[in-house]
């Protein structure tokens, strides 16, 4: 089996907390069977202007997040729950990849 590119997001607040212990645990068993693994820890301004598609004006790691997750084969979000809805960190940054739907993305798995 080829060995894949693997982005894992965390946006938990809480370093050391059950999402990113569980995200942590991804990281090493994918690590384990020879995949490329990186762990990026995220927090978005949710300004929208990305809805538009283009890049995000403002300066900060979510277009250098976006370009990764568009190159990457698997995508795995890692997240606290509150009120049975993912953190408002998650959902911010997933907003902001609004520039991917009208783009060639390379992914197909998601977890």
């Amino acid at each position: 089996m080829e060995n894949k590119n693997v982005i894992v997001i965390s946006t938990s607040l809480r370093k050391g907390g059950n999402s990113d212990l569980l995200a942590d645990a991804f990281v090493k068993g994918a690590m384990e069977k020879g995949n490329h693994v990186e762990k990026i820890s995220h927090f978005c301004k949710g300004c929208l202007v990305c809805q538009k598609g283009t890049e995000c004006i403002i300066k900060d790691d979510a277009n250098e997040i976006i370009h990764k997750i568009k190159d990457a084969d698997v995508i795995v979000f890692a997240t606290p729950v509150y009120f049975y809805e993912m953190s408002g960190q998650m959902k911010t940054l997933l907003d902001r990849t609004n520039p991917l739907f009208i783009d060639d993305y390379h992914f197909r798995d998601v977890y």
